[in-house]
Parts: C-alpha cells; structure tokens; sequence
C-alpha cells in the first residue's frame, strides 16, 4: 500500500485548500475586524449593548474631578439611580456602567473601552454579589465557563487577549475550542447575523431607532414591581410568595434565598483574573477602587459579612476599599425587590444614596473602608463563626501518582470526540499527516491505531467489545472458507455460529433491558426483575451488520477470508463510519484497501467539500429543527395546537435527514481523504414519489443489506404475492427493531412495512409514463412527492415518540389540535423556506439532466466552494450546543 502523495499533487492540494482559508481569513477581516459590521449590531443583542453603552461613555464628556463610575450587570444597570447618587454624593457624579449580561469577566474589557488611558474617573466601583469566595454568588457556578462572555466583548478584543480569555476556561478543550472562536470573531456573532439574514427590514428599523437612553451613563432604570408580602422562614426553609408571582420566579427567589452557601475556590481564581486587574489598573494612576456588596436577593440569613478570601487579597494588594456590607445587608428586602435579585425604584433610591454617601466619605477622609473591614476581621472567631457560619476544614494534601486513570484522562479517553469540533478536525489533520508521511503499510498501522483511539475517546470498554468481536470474526470466516472448500458438512453451522456470536453479542448490549422488560409486562408484573444494567457499545448495530456480511459473503464464495488479523480489525474499526456508517462491505473495503492508489489533488478538496457539507447539514439545518422537535417532544402537553405539533413534524423529519445524511458525508468525506470511495448513503429521499422510492433513497446501504441479507434469503418475492406481502413485513418489523430496543421502533418499521406491501400489491409508485400530457405528468410527480413526504414524517411520530401514548397525543394534536402558536423563530423560518425552494430547484435541475461533478470544476471554482463551507459553518450554523448525531445510539 503506497502511503505517499506524489509532491507535486502533495502541493496542488496544499495550495487549494490554503487559497481557501486565505478567502475565508480575508472576509472574516474585513467584516469583523473593521466598522463594516459593527454599524449593523442588533442594539438589544449581547454585543450590540456591550458596543452601544461603550459609545454612550465616550460621547459623554469626561471630568475626572467629579466622575465615579458604577461597573456591574442588570443589577447594576436597574439598581443605580444616577442622579439620586449624584445628589447625595457632595459634588461627585456617578455614572451607570451596568451592562445586563455581562459578568467580571466583561468588565475589564469594558473599563479599557471607554478609559483607554486609565485617567478618566475619580473613583471605580466594583459590585459583588459576596464578599466570600462561595456559590452564593450567581458568577461562582458558571463563571470560568460562561461562552456566552465572548459575545459581548468580541470585538474589545485583542490578538494579546487571546491566551488569557482562552485559558480562563477549565476545560482544556474549551480553550482550544473558544481560543479559535475569539480569534475568527464572526462565530461569536452568527446569532446576530442570523436574526439580521431571517428579518432585515425589522433590524433597519431598530437601527433607526435606537434608544439612546437605554444605555445613558446618566439614566436610571428603575423597575416598579415589589415583592412586599413575601414572608421567608430560614428556620424551617419555607417561603410564602405574594400574588402574582409566577412559578418560575418562585423557584428563582427559593434558589437565592434559601440556598446554603459553600465555599468556591474557583470563584476566588475568577475573581483574582478579572477583578483584580481592574483594580491594579486603577490603582497604579491612583484612583480609588471600592468593593460594595450590592443587594441581591429579597431576603438574607444573616445581618453581617465580613469580607475574606480573594476580595481581601486584592484590597490589600492594592489598596481597594471594601465598604461595610450591613447597610447594604439592610436593604435586602421583599418590599425592596422587583424580583429574586434586582431592587424596585424604591430600593433602587436608598441604594444609590447609600452607595454615594459611603464613596463620598471615603473620598472625603471622613472614614477609611479598608482600614474598617479590616479591623473587623480580627473579631474573635467566636464572632466570626456566628456570622460565617462553621468553616469546613481544608482537605488534606494529596500526594500525586501518575496512574494509568491519569494518563487516560490526559489523553481524553472517555470523552467523546465529536465530529462538530475543532479537535476532531486538528486529529484528522495530524493522521493524515502521519499517513501520507510514514512509508507504504505503516499507514494502515495509523488509522488502526486511531480508529482504536477515537472509539476509546467514547468508552475505553468499547475497544475490548470491539478486540472480541474481531477475532470471532476473523477466526470463523477463516473456519468457513476451509469447510467451505473442504466440502464439509458443517459449514452452514460454522455460519449459524458465527452469526449467532455476533448476534449474542448485540442482544445482551441492547436488547435484554427490552426483552426482560417485555416478558414481566406480559406477565403482569409491576417491576422488571431481570433489568440488566449494561453499557450500550456506541455503533454496536453497524459493526454487527459489517460482521455478519463478512461472514455470509465468505460463506457464499464472494470472497476470501482475511488472512492478516490488523486488515480485519481496520474494516471494523476504521473511524470515518465507525459510530453511524455507512454499512460499508468486506468485498467493498477490501477491494479499496488491497487496490489503493494515492490520492489526487480531487480526491483531498472533494473528501474536506463533502465532509465540511456534511457539517453544515448537521450544524445548520439539522441542529435548529433539533432545538424544535426536542422542545416539543420533551413536554408534548405544554404546547398545544395544531401548528406547534406539525412545527414539531417538519422539524423532526429535517432534523433526523440533515443529521444522519451529514453524518454520512462526513464519513464519506473523511474516507476520501485517506484515499478510500465509500458508498453513498442518501439520494434526497424526500424528494421520493413512493414510499418503495424513499427506502430506494434513504440509508441505502441498509437498506441494500436488509435486501441482500434479509429479505432475499426469505425468499424475496419469488414464491407469490402472500410471501413477498410476510417478506416485506419481517424485513421491515426487524429493520425497526434493528434501529433501537422500544416497542415504537417495531411499530415504526412496521407501519413502513404496511406502506411498502401496499405499494407492491395496488402497483402504486411506478412512474408515470402512462399520462400523456407533460404537464399533467410534472404535477403528478410534484403530487405524490408530497404525499410521500407526508407519509414518511407521520411515520417519524412513531420513531421520535418515547411511548405509544406520546405518539397518539402527536397524532390528535396533529389532526385535531386546533388552532395555536408556531414553534418556528424567523430563522428556523427562513431554513424551512430555504429547504423547500433547494428541493424545488433540484426538481428542475433534475428535470433537465444538469450534472455537475466535483471534478469538472476549475480549481478556482473548488477554492470558492471551499471558502464558502468555511464561512457558512462560522455565520450560519446552530449557536446553541450541537447536539450529538441521532443514529450514533443505533
């Protein structure tokens, strides 16, 4: 097997793919990194606030004698009342930083926005919500690991920020993760590109009329509600809410009022990176920096904190003053609150005056905070532990080993390698490296070795399952071509066992929770007395379908066993179709792997086309219908209506095609690049005029095998319309039970199995010559296109649904449901529409037998398909968390 690229070809592909990226690098640039987008932010958006109240500062003239500026969030932003600050502050005016959303992290961003110098201010007020390192603050549980930060400040970013913002994160994949994100800005932004795409009228008349006052240094917010009447008992944990408070808010106020602080070491790190510079900054130019502990709940247990931890730290490091927290302790009151943690105008008033009085005091050399708090810190601990609470004692040291667990961790074993992440994408780039850089057949030695490495990134037991299985296997194939040439007569039992080996193996993983479960129910018992408690072998049912073919095709002569162990366990471990297929054949695989030619320049643009449109099919299109079906179908009773139940629909039967397909291109993609020509999965079934068509178009290599290796075998439709109608309906009755171990999969492929005997015994689904006018013809097929569709997703109710009872609650919601809101966004609207019109134009393109090859196109043109994937999956893909592939739980 030759491993190497020709040079010449080696460059052509490199100079491709780098043109490419340089496109790509060169759009990004000069829409993000200069004022072209920027003038284009949604004003009420994450970053468009952040930039609004950025440009409201630096229109505001300074005066560095008088001015105190307030950082903070929404509780900032509802909390301060400006002028009231400013009349009670003896000359002083205070100013409102508070951006809602934004946390610690923003603020240093945010300072050097709109101070560039660091000389603007008379004095900088920071707010925290405790004045001790725990998670009674609401940064301390997501602090360190809040991506939604990025969005407000990146475009205050700088190529030096990148290390800092990046390694702030805890997982070390993360970093690497949003490092990238932070450095091609346009990803952090794609939410906004996409509302500005789905309406661009209704973003013109925001810009038009932007509330300037929104974000007004000098304005109040003030919110009118209250929370009077509510009545909090700590002893027993009980809280009474007034009228008109709302479920969720009521969850919210127990969450902050009667949850028991514990200590957060983290959040003592997180404040020391972004809190302390701001203070340092200051600091160094001799501004006066002051800690306040602002109200933040209706309701406090205790009528004193004292500061400690990471705050004292910083304030004795550099000379911060840290206010006395009781008065503000004082205001935490229900008559005081709007809601569970922002004050009402009233409490917004005695806030604000409060807060300029103690500043004004301090400026004025009344008294010194610092020194106060300070003293008070060395109370007894008697006093101390009264208002603390009893301090947990510090763990013990632990003595570090280097354990096998250890080094598994370091390597990411056990944490999934996902598809839709920059990390899968370097690993792909670093095996090719080694594969087209190592000599002849260590190259297979690679990808055996990374395929094993990539499934172990999932489950490290999942390789032992996968070891077993190969050398049974290896070994009976082996066993049945000696009987089978030795004319034996127990080769048809050396094939029932090895079958049935593959077939033990996917019955004790997957189906014994259902057949155990299935045998008490008819027994009539309340609990399942044999539920097995057994991991699941990602990919399991695919491996089995590539075994037992190994096996059969051996059997029948087609092929000859494998002699050389590590070329059997690449078929079934090779990583590109690993988890969800394709189902791809021994004789298929082989004939790739013992015939391998290098690849060209074609095969490497084409494989990173097709797997970068396999991404923008899953991250894209299959994802947002995602966010859709998994809302509806995740509490069917909380939407009602006929247009959210057929939303639902639509949105599912996207979801599952874009998901899967892209899956498949993905793998497909992937295979090319390592020189190997994998089947085609999907041929745009939905645009099917039969159910016979769909599964003609629809996962075809399972549905080839279920052909070849199922229904065949049963005798196909030789014996007479009876057995075709008994063959049809076991194939399809085990194809859905094939797809998962639930009694709706075993409905879902028997009601395809319904579908398809019908079609067969009335000769529906065949074409349509026999209509003479061209006319009538086209809108026949356009007819019985959607009419297929339509039967195909009512189909789908049975396979997303939990239980029957979901699915009949679908149905009558979706044919008796009456009227009621949409589940679509714009955007979502948008897709859908987009989706409608692609299948419309390749109705036509098809109709006139247009076929455009991926080789037949210009480098040029390749390089500009290549950067628009690249720029698609940045602006247009989920913003949400990608969710994993569907079929990988098959």
């Amino acid at each position: 097997m030759q491993s190497r690229l020709e040079p010449s070809a080696k460059r052509t592909a490199a100079l491709l793919v780098a043109a490419a990226f340089a496109i790509f690098a060169l759009v990004d640039l000069l829409a993000f990194r200069t004022p072209v987008y920027r003038r284009l932010l949604d004003p009420a958006s994450s970053t468009g606030s952040f930039e609004a109240a950025i440009q409201q500062f630096r229109a505001l003239p300074p005066n560095s004698r008088t001015d105190v500026l307030v950082l903070g969030d929404s509780r900032i932003y509802s909390g301060l009342d400006p002028s009231a600050a400013s009349a009670a502050g003896a000359g002083l005016r205070f100013l409102n930083g508070g951006v809602p959303g934004t946390t610690p992290r923003c603020w240093p961003f945010f300072v050097r926005a709109i101070d560039p110098r660091g000389n603007r201010f008379r004095a900088v007020v920071i707010p925290v919500d405790t004045y001790a390192d725990d998670d009674s603050a609401i940064g301390s549980l997501d602090g360190d690991d809040r991506p939604m930060d990025l969005r407000y400040i990146i475009f205050q970013t700088r190529l030096f920020d990148l290390p800092k913002l990046a390694g702030s994160f805890s997982d070390p994949r993360e970093r690497v993760e949003y490092g990238i994100d932070i450095f091609w800005r346009g990803t952090q932004l794609r939410d906004d590109v996409q509302a500005f795409a789905a309406d661009p009228t209704a973003r013109t008349r925001a810009l038009a009329h932007v509330d300037t006052a929104a974000y007004d240094p000098l304005q109040s917010h003030p919110r009118d509600e209250t929370l009077a009447g509510l009545n909090v008992d700590f002893a027993h944990g009980t809280i009474d809410e007034p009228p008109g408070v709302s479920a969720d808010e009521a969850r919210a106020i127990t969450t902050q009022v009667l949850t028991v602080a514990k200590p957060s070491p983290s959040y003592a790190i997180y404040r020391q990176q972004w809190l302390a510079p701001i203070v340092q900054r200051y600091a160094s130019a001799g501004i006066p920096v002051f800690f306040v502990r602002i109200p933040t709940r209706p309701a406090h247990r205790d009528a004193v904190q004292l500061p400690r931890g990471s705050l004292v730290e910083i304030a004795q490091a550099y000379g911060a003053h840290l206010l006395p927290a009781a008065p503000y302790l004082a205001l935490e009151r229900p008559d005081l609150f709007a809601d569970e943690d922002h004050l009402n105008r009233t409490g917004s008033a005695l806030f604000s005056r409060l807060l300029a009085h103690d500043v004004s005091n301090v400026l004025n050399g009344r008294f010194v905070a610092t020194q106060s708090v300070i003293r008070s810190r060395a109370t007894s601990r008697t006093e101390v532990a009264r208002v603390e609470g009893p301090r947990s004692q510090p763990d013990p040291p632990k003595h570090e080993h280097h354990s096998l667990s250890w080094f598994a961790a370091a390597v990411g074993i056990g944490i999934p390698l996902q598809f839709q992440s920059y990390e899968f994408w370097l690993f792909v780039a670093i095996i090719a490296a080694l594969f087209y850089g190592l000599p002849r057949r260590a190259g297979r030695y690679v990808l055996l070795v990374a395929s094993y490495y990539f499934y172990a990134r999932w489950n490290a037991w999942y390789v032992l399952f996968l070891w077993i299985l190969t050398a049974s296997d290896f070994l009976i194939a082996i066993a049945v071509e000696r009987a089978r040439e030795a004319g034996r007569g127990n080769l048809r039992l050396l094939l029932a066992g090895g079958i049935a080996a593959n077939l033990l193996f996917l019955g004790a993983f997957k189906y014994s929770n259902f057949a155990s479960g299935t045998v008490s129910a008819l027994l009539g018992m309340h609990q399942n007395p044999w539920l097995v408690s057994l991991f699941v072998p990602i990919g399991i049912s695919f491996h089995t379908f590539q075994s037992i073919s190994y096996l059969v095709d051996v059997y029948r002569g087609r092929m000859t066993a494998i002699r050389k162990p590590l070329d059997y366990a690449l078929y079934l471990a090779f990583f590109p179709q690993l988890l969800a297929g394709p189902i791809v054949r021994a004789g298929l695989f082989f004939g790739e792997l013992f015939a391998w030619r290098t690849p060209g320049p074609q095969d490497i643009t084409y494989g990173l086309a097709r797997a970068g449109f396999g991404l923008f099919k899953k991250m894209a299109i299959a994802d947002p219908f995602a966010d859709v079906a998994n809302t509806y179908w995740g509490a069917i009773g909380a939407h009602p209506g006929a247009p959210a139940a057929w939303c639902a629909l639509f949105a599912f039967s996207m979801q599952i095609y874009f998901d899967f397909s892209g899956y498949s291109d993905i793998a497909i993609g992937c295979a090319r690049l390592f020189g190997f020509v994998f089947p085609e999965n999907f041929r745009m079934p939905y645009l099917a005029t039969s159910v016979t068509d769909f599964w003609h178009r629809w996962h075809i290599t399972l549905s080839t095998w279920l052909r070849d290796y199922l229904y065949i075998p049963l005798g196909g439709s030789r014996d007479g319309r009876l057995a075709t109608v008994r063959n049809l309906m076991i194939t399809m009755l085990l194809g859905g039970l094939w797809h998962g171990a639930q009694w709706t999969f075993v409905a879902w492929g028997g009601y395809h199995g319904l579908m398809l005997c019908f079609e067969r015994l009335t000769g529906i689904g065949r074409d349509p010559e026999r209509v003479p006018s061209a006319v009538h013809r086209r809108m026949l097929v356009v007819a019985r296109i959607a009419g297929t569709f339509i039967i195909v997703a009512l189909g789908w109710v049975l396979f997303r649904s939990q239980s029957f009872g979901d699915a009949i609650a679908v149905y009558r919601a979706l044919f008796a449901g009456g009227p009621g809101p949409s589940l679509f966004s714009a955007w979502q609207t948008v897709l859908a529409a987009a989706i409608l019109a692609f299948g419309a134009l390749r109705l036509l393109v098809d109709r006139f037998a247009v076929r455009l090859a991926w080789p037949q196109l210009r480098p040029a043109a390749q390089v500009a398909a290549l950067a628009g994937l690249l720029l698609a999956l940045q602006l247009l893909t989920w913003p949400g968390i990608s969710p994993t592939f569907i079929y990988f739980k098959f």
